[in-house]
């Protein structure tokens, strides 16, 4: 069984909780705001800085991370449940799907393809996508579901950022 356990302190001490769903608010649990370490079974889990699944986001897979770069920060925490085959995602040079195109079904530095800080509206066609700021998976992070319920437009602070994508993939986190 999937599953997050969070801790409120770095290296896996402090108090702790096991969540196996969805948490739209950590506040009613206690920890919201304070979590500065984890550790992922399973499938993939978000981290949202604000409630309801919203602000800025962060992906973690299967793992143990001791120190979190951005501890103390999430306030909402979304396993993905996605299917994760088939992955592709269009990325459009303007808003509302207008200017060039391009579409990609594995990760991507999008400077190798004269598309990086340029993207300003996506679709996500299959599978669960990773954007990043900057190459080689570092920067803030955008976590992208096929018909997400969010404008269909990068969010004002993600327009013509993204330098790098990559589909999360069963063999990230062992069901492969």
């Amino acid at each position: 069984m999937s599953k997050i356990v969070v801790f409120t302190e770095e290296g896996f001490i402090g108090r702790t909780a096991e969540f196996k769903n969805d948490v739209h608010d950590l506040e009613e649990r206690g920890f919201n705001n304070v979590i500065s370490s984890l550790k992922v079974i399973g499938t993939p889990w978000v981290a949202y800085y604000d409630k309801n699944f919203t602000g800025k986001q962060r992906v973690f897979e299967e793992g143990e991370y001791a120190t979190l770069e951005d501890k103390g920060k999430f306030s909402s925490l979304k396993m993905i449940t996605d299917d994760l085959d088939n992955p592709e995602i269009q990325l459009f040079e303007h808003v509302n799907y207008g200017g060039r195109s391009v579409t990609l079904q594995k990760e991507t530095n999008l400077h190798k393809i004269a598309f990086s800080d340029i993207a300003s509206s996506h679709k996500v066609k299959g599978g669960v996508w990773v954007l990043y700021e900057d190459v080689n998976r570092h920067g803030a992070q955008l976590v992208s579901f096929p018909g997400d319920q969010v404008p269909s437009y990068l969010p004002l602070s993600f327009n013509d950022v993204a330098s790098h994508v990559r589909p999360l993939l069963p063999k990230d986190f062992g069901f492969i």
